[in-house]
């Protein structure tokens, strides 16, 4: 790294990130220097995939109904030397990379291009010439391009989408031409569409794109953000969604929204509005969750995009929008500076205490970055709000500074050091530095004994999952269970190998204790529909205080199932809170070695086991 883009003689020029903006970066200082080069690598790093994907394309060889990609390219040349500006936004454009990658594979994955009853191929290479298309009309310059159209319906990405009515055949071709001086129409069939920046009248067939401006903070100008319900690869993870676009008032609600969250993150939190100004510019709506349950997701070939559920409130949305805006800044970050060794398969997996799944050393300094700046987001809001919704934020706080901290202290173990390059583990100590402080912050009782909690329930819960102890350890202390004989003595050896299985959905009593502190009760608490109901009912009294019942509940649920994952970490916590110090160590230290015996004495006949005594005679 070092301060400049070089250009060798005769040579191509190459990006050069000065040592200051990973520093910048790792501490969530992104100015708009940092950000400009950031930008200027994606770019870049767009018209390298461009490249591959045209030479993949020609190579495929026929283009079906239109023309060669080469023809959109050369007009994509065009434009940009009318205007350099808007083919790089264009080029940049989160979807762009979506497509690209997938395009790639699938041109690369040997399947016969069209498929009876799939999307042809020229659906997807025809992605290329809509870009080349909305390029000629951004920058004014005149052309004829052969676009795709999909059941009556074109998209022309960063533009908008037109809707042509009557029957039409589900792939077809539409015409655009775009002159200066007349303006844009689409061309379906015998029917026309102008083009018009206007937005769209009821009953209209042109839809421009949907534009937010938020106030950014930083002493920046607006930040336009698309609210973008119409790009086919808006989403990586639904590619051609069949989502319906936005209604008139989920669009209100979205913008209502985004405009409170804005001018909050600018108020409050000037630096962090300035780097989501950065870091974001396309969200794609998903339908609203129940509440506490919100979607998203980026994707590091997206950069610049978010895929969001409907908030249910401007505070929900900035928090998000923090988390995502800086997975953004670091994806673009990795594109041009070296983090992480080659993935290798044998590598440790972690605990992430955000996640039911374990993660790789790369996966878990995403997270750790992303939850940095939600953990610093909350730090200052709850010395904004008051009442409930401050408890609220004292305990989001308390909950990411710890989920914080334990991960940092993972990745300063000798394993995951050595998946860090240099920059790497230069990157993560400034992010300790940065965070270290916020360790001797108060946080008030209530909220920090519920947070403590949740941390214990995460770990817990986790290692049930992902964790087997040894069969020679647990049938051994079947045996002397059995026989009367102390547990001590046992030698459990090293920690066991993490499983990557499958960890399920996130645990409701993490719900059930913002519910508590948002209302000031669990009345209006939504159920969690795969949730037996005396689990159900055993979470309530957990969270709710009653634990007497809660011990009740979670002992009879272990009777009939004694592999009930959540049951054991909910009566780990209600044995904590009973202050049952004979029961709790090792239900909290190895709950999965307790689960697998509980197991293995139901497996052999052995009476029912009251699990209290099972993890009292463990512990002693």
């Amino acid at each position: 790294m070092s301060q400049a883009t070089s250009r060798p003689a005769g040579g191509t020029a190459r990006h050069r990130l000065p040592v200051a903006d990973l520093d910048a970066v790792a501490a969530g200082q992104v100015g708009a220097g940092t950000a400009g080069r950031l930008n200027l690598g994606e770019r870049s790093r767009r018209m390298l995939m461009l490249r591959g994907v045209t030479a993949a394309v020609v190579a495929a060889g026929d283009p079906g109904p239109l023309p060669p990609v080469t023809d959109a390219v050369a007009l994509l040349l065009r434009a940009e030397a009318a205007d350099a500006r808007v083919v790089s936004e264009i080029l940049t454009h989160p979807a762009v990379g979506v497509w690209a990658v997938d395009l790639l594979a699938r041109l690369r994955s040997g399947e016969p291009p069209d498929v009876p009853g799939g999307r042809p191929l020229w659906q997807d290479t025809g992605y290329l010439h809509a870009l080349a298309g909305v390029a000629a009309v951004r920058a004014g310059v005149d052309a004829l391009v052969r676009v795709p159209a999909r059941a009556g319906t074109v998209c022309l990405p960063t533009l908008g989408r037109a809707e042509f009515p009557g029957p039409h055949m589900e792939y077809a071709t539409a015409v655009l031409e775009t002159a200066p001086d007349t303006g844009a129409t689409l061309t379906l069939g015998t029917r026309l569409i102008r083009l018009s920046e206007e937005p769209a009248s009821p009953g209209g067939r042109w839809h421009p794109v949907r534009t937010v401006h938020l106030p950014p903070g930083g002493g920046e100008g607006p930040h336009a953000f698309v609210l973008d319900d119409c790009d086919p690869y808006r989403d990586f993870r639904e590619l051609h969604s069949a989502r319906p676009p936005l209604t008139g008032a989920e669009e209100e609600t979205w913008r209502r929204l985004l405009e409170e969250a804005g001018r909050l993150l600018a108020a409050r939190h000037p630096g962090t509005a300035g780097l989501l100004s950065f870091a974001l510019r396309t969200l794609a709506p998903l339908p609203r969750t129940p509440r506490f349950r919100a979607e998203s997701a980026s994707y590091s070939e997206a950069v610049g995009g978010v895929v969001l559920s409907e908030p249910h409130d401007a505070t929900e949305l900035a928090a998000t929008l923090v988390h995502e805006a800086r997975h953004s800044v670091l994806n673009s970050l990795v594109h041009q500076v070296g983090l992480f060794r080659r993935p290798d398969p044998r590598e440790p997996l972690l605990y992430a205490p955000w996640r039911s799944d374990p993660r790789p050393t790369a996966g878990l300094v995403h997270g750790v970055y992303s939850f940095a700046g939600v953990a610093d987001f909350w730090r200052v809001e709850r010395h904004a709000l008051s009442g409930r919704r401050a408890d609220l934020a004292h305990f989001e706080f308390a909950v990411w500074r710890d989920a914080v901290a334990q991960a940092l202290r993972s990745l300063s173990e000798p394993g995951p050091q050595a998946r860090l390059t240099d920059w790497g583990r230069r990157f993560v100590a400034r992010l300790a530095a940065w965070t270290a402080p916020w360790a001797g912050e108060p946080v008030p009782s209530h909220p920090l004994a519920l947070a403590r909690a949740e941390s214990a329930d995460l770990r817990i819960t986790w290692r049930l999952h992902h964790l087997r102890p040894h069969p020679d350890e647990v049938r051994e202390l079947a045996e002397r269970w059995r026989s009367g004989r102390p547990a001590r003595g046992v030698d459990g050896g090293a920690e066991p190998a993490v499983r990557a299985s499958d960890g399920g959905r996130g645990e409701p009593r993490g719900e059930l204790r913002r519910v508590l502190l948002a209302d000031g009760s669990l009345t209006a608490a939504d159920a969690a529909g795969d949730r037996r109901p005396e689990l159900l009912a055993a979470d309530h009294d957990l969270v709710g205080g009653d634990v007497a019942g809660a011990l009740r509940g979670y002992q009879a649920v272990l009777a009939d199932d004694p592999g009930a994952h959540p049951a054991w970490a909910g009566l780990a916590l209600a044995l904590h809170a009973a202050d049952a110090g004979a029961a709790t160590p090792c239900l909290h230290a190895r709950p999965e070695l307790v689960r697998a015996l509980a197991l293995e004495l139901q497996a052999d006949g052995t009476s029912p086991v009251d699990p209290v005594k099972l993890c009292t005679w463990l512990s002693e």
